[in-house]
């Protein structure tokens, strides 16, 4: 028991020390203190007399902050813009494909109907060499020259398949 009183005793006095000690300040000290207290009045002072700054800050910050958002509207309406035309240029080629393979759907049952019509393919080699096929249109070429070896046309469309 004298053991454990004199632990306690021990630790009173390492605890007076502690109090006494100005290296390890007392965070409650601290706050109290008169030094604190002024730093904190004249912190309070300066940012109540910079507060006329303020509003322009604030302002300031809200032209920004308007002309970000404008800045992003604005691209984000252009992109837009640029993808509703490449949407409908991507939608007419379609169409246009579609028509033209159309056209060659209707020549190609007329050839099977009337196998010796050299227009019928001439007609279907224009079509595909507008297709961008121009192996098919050079086939389809062939047949109709090979129907009428003068045809001007058959042999105009050749010198251009040729080039391709």
């Amino acid at each position: 028991m004298a053991l454990l009183h004199q632990g306690f005793g021990r630790v009173n006095q390492l605890m007076k020390n502690k109090k006494n000690n100005p290296q390890f300040p007392n965070i409650y000290r601290i706050i109290t203190e008169n030094k604190t207290l002024k730093y904190l009045s004249k912190l309070e002072f300066r940012l109540l007399s910079k507060s006329k700054y303020k509003k322009e800050i604030i302002y300031f910050l809200s032209f920004i902050l308007l002309f970000i958002t404008v800045l992003l509207l604005v691209g984000i309406s252009a992109l837009a813009i640029k993808l509703y035309q490449e949407v409908n240029v991507y939608s007419k080629t379609i169409s246009q494909r579609e028509t033209l393979q159309g056209k060659i759907n209707f020549w190609d049952s007329f050839t099977q109907k009337y196998d010796g019509f050299k227009d019928a393919y001439f007609q279907i080699a224009l079509l595909e060499y507008q297709l961008g096929n121009f192996e098919k249109a050079r086939q389809y070429n062939k047949k109709a020259l090979l129907l009428d070896p003068g045809f001007k046309d058959a042999k105009n469309l050749e010198v251009l398949l040729e080039n391709k």
